[in-house]
């Protein structure tokens, strides 16, 4: 009885059938391997994304309550021993040979941008602090001993440019990689910022800080947000009634001088260390406001010291900042490179959550303005 031919043939009976059925076998193998890595770097986007509902840490807590277990993939947070704030929040009488200009008060660009000269000496609020200041709490003996006397006396600002940056998404082996710019535009008594990072086409982030430049340094106006996955917020600076206010929550924070947001804190710190290089030192602590989208909240920085930074054009050297909030730990925690090599512009910059992800923008080209 003759073998029953089937209507098809099982396998390719000839070379170019056999090139066909390879071709479409890689076609299937390529589309199935950009779909694991798209599918993968949606799950680093939201990561990057991922905003968690507020976690406050409790100072007095008493005795026998449970603590607060920070998640491990969280870098963290470094207290120092002593805060002093970045710029007087409520200026104390100058001597008549010495006026200080009031933290509030617009200045001229000379006044504003004008490099240190000659250290300032450090007050006797620094070095000889007050008994009531030192002496331990017993409730919380971990918090750190604030300072009047203001660190910083002096800002002077890097020149106006359009800086243009490497970036780089990672949690765990994720890596994902992008791009990003920095506008920075200070003119006479104003001041401009406009940041954005993209990757895969899709803007991770974008913000814009406005403001005035005042004798302390930046006094923003108003800073605006948008994240993907998230609507556009705005938070307003009212100097008038001396508030802020947030179009995504209903809080009020106080203006008492010196607070920044997240945009301007960056360009508040490069002022502050290019004004006064002196008086950075590794260890240092200082605490600063700073607003959000949705709150202000004190942040302690710590300067971890002059480090060697690598970008596309080679190694620079820079200053170490880290900045992480006091009582929040839900919000990003931000460590910045200055460089004394770039007119201390922010060469590195990184952003990282309590999921472990992390957002790095590296200098890459300064395009003066």
């Amino acid at each position: 009885m003759p073998a029953r031919r089937l209507p098809f043939p099982l396998l390719p009976s000839n070379r170019r059938q056999w090139l066909a059925v390879g071709l479409i076998a890689l076609i299937v193998a390529v589309h199935l391997a950009l779909i694991d890595w798209a599918n993968d770097s949606l799950a680093l986007i939201r990561a990057l994304d991922e905003e968690d509902d507020p976690v406050i840490v409790e100072l007095h807590a008493p005795a026998g309550k449970a603590a607060v277990v920070p998640t491990p993939a969280r870098p963290a947070k470094q207290v120092p021993e002593r805060v002093a704030p970045m710029v007087p929040a409520i200026p104390a009488a100058p001597p008549a040979s010495a006026p200080n200009p009031a933290p509030d008060s617009p200045a001229t660009a000379e006044t504003a941008t004008a490099p240190a000269e000659t250290p300032a000496a450090p007050s006797a609020a620094t070095t000889q602090p007050q008994p009531q200041e030192t002496e331990p709490v017993a409730s919380t003996p971990s918090a750190p001993v604030v300072e009047s006397t203001p660190l910083f006396e002096r800002v002077s600002f890097p020149p106006s440019a359009e800086l243009s940056y490497d970036a780089l998404a990672t949690q765990g082996s994720r890596r994902l990689s992008g791009s990003g710019t920095i506008l920075w535009q200070a003119s006479g008594t104003t001041y401009l910022i406009k940041g954005e990072a993209s990757a895969l086409l899709l803007n991770l982030l974008s913000y814009q800080s406005s403001g005035q430049i005042g004798g302390t340094g930046l006094m923003p106006e108003q800073y605006q947000e948008k994240r993907i996955g998230k609507s556009a917020t705005t938070t307003h600076f009212v100097r008038e009634r001396k508030t802020i206010s947030f179009s995504a929550s209903t809080q009020l924070h106080e203006i008492r001088g010196g607070e920044q947001d997240r945009g301007s804190v960056i360009w508040q710190l490069a002022g502050l260390a290019r004004g006064d290089p002196d008086k950075l030192a590794a260890g240092l602590g200082f605490e600063a406001v700073i607003a959000g989208s949705k709150a202000a909240d004190r942040w302690n920085v710590i300067v971890v010291g002059r480090e060697s930074v690598t970008l596309a054009e080679g190694s620079v050297t820079g200053w170490h900042l880290s900045l992480a909030p006091v009582e929040n730990n839900f919000d990003y925690q931000i460590d910045l490179w200055l460089s004394p090599d770039r007119d201390w512009y922010p060469v590195r910059i990184n952003y990282s959550n309590r999921s472990g992800a992390s957002l790095s923008l590296s200098l890459s080209r300064v395009g003066k303005k």
